[in-house]
């Protein structure tokens, strides 16, 4: 008897389940996805582990026979998401208080990781990753080596090897990018939403900003419906957010979310339709990193 080897890492979570589990709600303990299809705003309701995922991102070699999705398997699962999870249930349970310097830095990448690993932040990558093989070629191949005039036709033909390049550089983005020191040196605050029956929103771009991009203003992050989680470097901010009511907090969360997300946006159930409506953009954004105002196509 043959057993046959099951690929458990086909479908590549751009948003984990253990974030998106938390909007299970009803009878069927599923969450609402929400999105513009002809012409008007619709509601689905799935399972947290079967949305915010796309087949082989990640993976090398994606367009060939047997992708190898060892960035997915051996570092977004292992390194990245496995400890994050541990780091955002305790964050549930205990807010910031006492949190271990280990726990921040892995919280830290987990954040970051987010900045980069979105199917618009995936093309960019990928993108600048072809863009930087080009510039190695001027618009001719003469005086080339024979090398090297390979490897220019081996681009010319978009070789899927060459697709690859950049998404080689995702693990050492999310470790290493200037978003890991600004993340970790910030202020950060778990702020749990009790006064008010309104829920929060979580997008396709779930790090929402709020001023401009390096000065990390505000960074905003749903951990659950009823529970935010803020990055700032600006006491200006710190002091809009302490003077906001839950029911303004959770308006402008929602808001921000809906604005800065390119397809998707998840909830417990369809109560923000109207907001939907008004905010959410009806074309997807472009290739960019996930964080800021949504790229144009």
């Amino acid at each position: 008897m043959h057993l046959v080897k099951v690929d458990t890492h086909k479908k590549h979570h751009y948003i984990p389940k253990f974030l998106l589990n938390g909007w299970h709600s009803g009878e069927d303990e599923k969450l609402s996805q929400m999105r513009w299809i002809r012409e008007q705003i619709t509601e689905k309701r799935y399972k947290g582990k079967s949305v915010a995922n796309e087949r082989h991102l990640y993976s090398m070699g994606r367009l060939t026979v047997k992708p190898n999705p060892e960035i997915e398997r051996k570092f977004m699962s292992k390194h990245v998401d496995d400890p994050a999870a541990i780091v955002h249930k305790a964050l549930l349970a205990n807010g910031l208080h006492d949190m271990p310097e280990e726990q921040k830095h892995t919280w830290t990448m987990f954040l970051v990781s987010l900045v980069f690993r979105g199917p618009g932040s995936v093309e960019h990558i990928r993108e600048r990753g072809i863009d930087a093989i080009s510039s190695q070629f001027s618009s001719g191949t003469t005086g080339q080596s024979d090398s090297l005039r390979e490897l220019y036709d081996l681009y010319q033909r978009r070789d899927p090897s060459l697709l690859d390049f950049g998404t080689y550089a995702l693990p050492e983005l999310i470790q290493t990018s200037t978003y890991n020191k600004l993340f970790f040196e910030a202020e950060w605050k778990v702020q749990r939403i009790t006064k008010t029956k309104e829920k929060l929103l979580i997008g396709d771009r779930p790090l929402t900003l709020f001023g401009p991009e390096m000065k990390i203003d505000l960074i905003y992050l749903p951990l659950a419906p009823d529970v935010t989680f803020f990055i700032s470097r600006s006491e200006k901010m710190k002091r809009w957010i302490a003077s906001l009511t839950d029911v303004q907090l959770v308006r402008q969360m929602n808001r921000g979310i809906v604005e800065q997300a390119s397809i998707y946006v998840w909830g417990s159930n369809f109560e923000h339709r109207k907001l939907l409506e008004r905010r959410l953009e009806r074309t997807p954004a472009g290739s960019g990193i996930g964080i800021g105002p949504r790229p144009r196509l």
